[in-house]
C-alpha cells in the first residue's frame, strides 16, 4: 500500500497520454514517469505540479512533453523516441538539466 508521501507524488505527477494508449502503456509508462520524477526529487527537491505528454509523433516513433512548475518558474522540455518510455527519458533528462540550473539560482 502507497505511503502518504508516495500518494501525494503520484497526485502531483499527471501523465497524459493519446486516446489510444492501452491500459498496460498507461500503467507502465505511468510508472516508469513516477520514478523518473521521484528520483528527480530525492536528489533537487519536490516541484509543485508536474505534468508529462507522451503521444504518437505523425513522423514516427512518439514525442514527449515535459512541464515542471517550481516556486512558481515553469520549466518545460519536449523530447522523442522510438517508444514512448525513450521519449519521456529523453524530455525528463532536458527537465533535470533545466532544474539543476534552477535550483543554483534559487540556492543562492
Amino acid at each position: 500500500m502507497p505511503t502518504r508521501a508516495m500518494r501525494a507524488r503520484i497526485e502531483r505527477v499527471e501523465v497524459r497520454l493519446a486516446a489510444a494508449a492501452s491500459h498496460r502503456e498507461r500503467r507502465e509508462l505511468g510508472a516508469f514517469v513516477r520514478f523518473c520524477v521521484g528520483r528527480l526529487e530525492r536528489e533537487l527537491a519536490p516541484s509543485d505540479h508536474w505534468i508529462v505528454t507522451i503521444v504518437p509523433d505523425p513522423a514516427g516513433g512518439y514525442a514527449s512533453r515535459v512541464i515542471a512548475e517550481r516556486r512558481g518558474e515553469v520549466l518545460q522540455a519536449g523530447g522523442s523516441g522510438r517508444d514512448g518510455t525513450l521519449a519521456a527519458w529523453d524530455a525528463l533528462g532536458k527537465v533535470e538539466q533545466a532544474l539543476r540550473e534552477a535550483s543554483s539560482r534559487w540556492a543562492h
